[in-house]
């Protein structure tokens, strides 16, 4: 039996290549470079550099709205799934940048920030007449979906769009950073395992470089395990909390500043609570860190 052809060409080399269907992995034949067949750019390309970063232009809108609905399912049930969508449906968008970068390697960073300041310039028009917190719902859908997925296609262009985008971000909006991140570290942060009801206060206090068996947190703790398990409705909050608070500490450490982030959570929330257990006011701490999840939820998860 004839053994199946895929044809493409080599995105860091621009050679084109025919490889068997079926190989997960495989090395280009001219320039060495280790790929996977979604990496391969497509036989038939646009001639001029131009006219690709104008598809390119055109596509990048998508990629940023997407995104943001796709900011609801951050959860570790949801997270895999959608990110792999994400990747699936925009991957070409970025393969075309890819091209355009190796036909134009000459003025390859002129490419690139082309391409980002079309792009911001796209969502600063966006942002006229929009809620004030637009630029932080697109900041996240940015730091959560297209940075990460952008890496993991691994194309030749794409730690350098990464740290391109982020680096204009932050000199334009620095009152709103977003960090560069990868798919493996948000991955294994949404999945993280933590200890209920005082995860956001442990990541508080690490922040704050204080051990994991501070009374602060031990007091948490003995209320969570205590206290409110004997609830009516502790268990489902617990399990509630279980279920947020991994990609509420994961959201913030990608599109936060730390310090100032849980600096807040702290002076807003965490003081009160920590007054409350000391003074056995149990039903004002339940009621002030419920808030507080419910807060951040909101801020970051919806």
């Amino acid at each position: 039996m004839e053994q199946k052809m895929m044809e493409g060409r080599c995105p860091k080399c621009g050679k084109p290549l025919q490889i068997p269907e079926g190989l997960k992995e495989f090395s280009c034949l001219y320039c060495g470079a280790r790929l996977d067949p979604t990496m391969l750019l497509p036989l038939q390309a646009i001639d001029l550099p131009e006219e690709l970063i104008a598809l390119v232009n055109e596509r990048m809108p998508a990629c940023v709205e997407d995104a943001a609905q796709l900011r609801l399912n951050i959860t570790k049930a949801d997270y895999a799934k959608t990110f792999e969508a994400y990747c699936n449906t925009h991957r070409p968008t970025f393969q075309r940048l890819e091209e355009a970068c190796v036909k134009a390697a000459d003025r390859r960073e002129d490419v690139l920030q082309s391409v980002i300041d079309a792009f911001l310039a796209f969502l600063e028009d966006k942002w006229k007449g929009q809620k004030k917190d637009a630029p932080e719902t697109d900041k996240m859908a940015v730091a959560i979906y297209m940075v990460p997925a952008v890496r993991y296609m691994k194309l030749g262009c794409s730690e350098d769009f990464c740290k391109m985008l982020q680096a204009e971000w932050m000199r334009r909006y620095p009152k709103n950073p977003f960090y560069v991140g990868s798919y493996e570290e948000l991955s294994a942060g949404f999945n993280k395992k933590f200890l209920g009801f005082c995860f956001i206060t442990t990541a508080v206090c690490r922040q704050e470089g204080k051990p994991d068996d501070c009374e602060e947190l031990t007091a948490f703790r003995a209320f969570r395990d205590g206290w409110l398990r004997q609830c009516p409705d502790g268990e489902a909050l617990i399990r509630e909390y279980y279920e947020t608070a991994p990609a509420i500490v994961t959201m913030i450490s990608v599109c936060e500043n730390g310090d100032t982030a849980y600096g807040e959570i702290r002076e807003r929330w965490l003081e009160g609570c920590y007054r409350d257990l000391q003074q056995g006011r149990m039903e004002e701490c339940k009621a002030r860190y419920t808030d507080m999840v419910r807060t951040l939820q909101n801020k970051y998860l919806h």
